[in-house]
């Protein structure tokens, strides 16, 4: 007897793959970034890898991530300036 039940498919869904393949991204960006005291920024790997924000944080607190030796952490702080979203305009 055979059950299709999508809830019993062994695939995994198009999210988790999309979540997979820029984890690998992720993971071979900081290889190619400069380490500082063992630390690397989240706003290298930004520029790096173009990801938006949310999902980069979401990548980089997962357990399941591969560090390069050199790194001990990485930095979830990020020192890009928010810019005004009150509506003033900027001073010229």
């Amino acid at each position: 007897m055979r059950t299709d039940s999508p809830s019993e498919q062994p695939f995994p869904s198009s999210r988790e793959n999309m979540l997979a393949s820029y984890k690998q991204a992720v993971e071979r960006a900081i290889s190619h970034l400069p380490v500082k005291n063992g630390v690397v920024g989240i706003d290298s790997i930004w520029i790096e890898t173009s990801l938006p924000y949310d999902i980069l944080r979401e990548l980089l607190k997962r357990d399941d991530l591969v560090l390069p030796d050199n790194v001990e952490r990485i930095n979830l702080k990020s020192r890009v300036k928010q810019g005004d979203r009150r509506g003033k305009q900027q001073k010229r």
